[in-house]
């Protein structure tokens, strides 16, 4: 499965990233977080770790379904909100 991520505070795009999320765990970094990923029977865990002091979180554990969004699908954190679009692999 593909996942486009977006974290936002309020309307400012903070960053954008990109992975492909399979079997086997994987770690990669974005500009803010560390993001760690593996494919489960019925979902993605997806972990987002390791933010700067200047970003008020810490650790987002996702379960995310496996599946195809038919647009951006987001999750409101307080003043933060993690905007994904997921894509299943051809």
């Amino acid at each position: 499965m593909h996942v486009d991520l977006a974290l936002f505070e309020g309307d400012e795009l903070l960053t954008r990233d990109s992975f492909r999320v399979g079997a086997a765990e994987l770690s990669s970094f974005s500009p803010l977080f560390k993001i760690t990923h593996k494919l489960g029977q019925e979902a993605a865990d997806i972990v987002l770790s390791e933010f700067p002091t200047h970003v008020d979180l810490n650790t987002i554990v996702l379960k995310m379904p496996i599946h195809e969004s038919s647009d951006w699908e987001s999750i409101d954190m307080g003043r933060y909100s993690l905007a994904f679009w997921c894509r299943l692999d051809a």
